[in-house]
């Protein structure tokens, strides 16, 4: 476990693999948010189900949650995005 899950700092990524969101895409989005060391060390990065079917039947997939924050129909790179600017408020708001 690294400094930032001890302290409460880090920034929670979840990502629907249910079959419709796994089907569009989530499982390449888990594989690159895991793949980035910056992430990795500022992030908890999970699977889940989506709750209550947020992802519509597929109408809206994949679906992210970043620090309670729903993105339907995510992108890779939009994903990413969000992330590294969520990183970057957090190494900004540390004294």
């Amino acid at each position: 476990m690294n400094s930032s899950q001890k302290n409460g700092d880090s920034i929670h990524v979840s990502v629907c693999t249910g079959t419709n969101c796994a089907f569009r895409g989530a499982s390449q989005l888990v594989e690159a948010l895991r793949a980035e060391k910056d992430i990795q060390e500022h992030c908890i990065i999970d699977e889940m189900s989506c709750p209550n079917k947020v992802c519509d039947h597929s109408r809206r997939s994949p679906v992210v949650k970043i620090d309670g924050d729903y993105i339907l129909e995510a992108k890779l790179e939009a994903i990413m995005d969000d992330v590294h600017t969520r990183i970057e408020k957090k190494r900004e708001a540390k004294p």
